[in-house]
């Protein structure tokens, strides 16, 4: 979760383990819950023992437009076996 910005029509998500981003997504609501395995640029991933680090923008208009505002935030997680 990330605080919301009233204008944002979505955001965008992005989710890196190590140097290697994993997800990329543009929910509408200000928060994302990672289901058990997902699918990124042809790979299927999922929660592995790492370190994890998310960022977040707001976007305006329809997502086409590519129109993002300031980061709103970002932080780190870490999966242990």
């Amino acid at each position: 979760m990330w605080a919301r910005n009233s204008e944002a029509s979505y955001y965008n998500v992005q989710l890196f383990r190590g140097a290697e981003k994993i997800l990329s997504t543009w929910p509408e609501k200000a928060a994302v819950k990672l289901k058990r395995t997902w699918k990124y640029q042809g790979h299927t991933y999922k929660l592995t023992p790492g370190i994890y680090r998310w960022y977040v923008w707001p976007g305006f208009g329809a997502r086409s437009a590519v129109d993002y505002g300031d980061m709103l935030g970002f932080s780190s997680f870490q999966i242990v076996s």
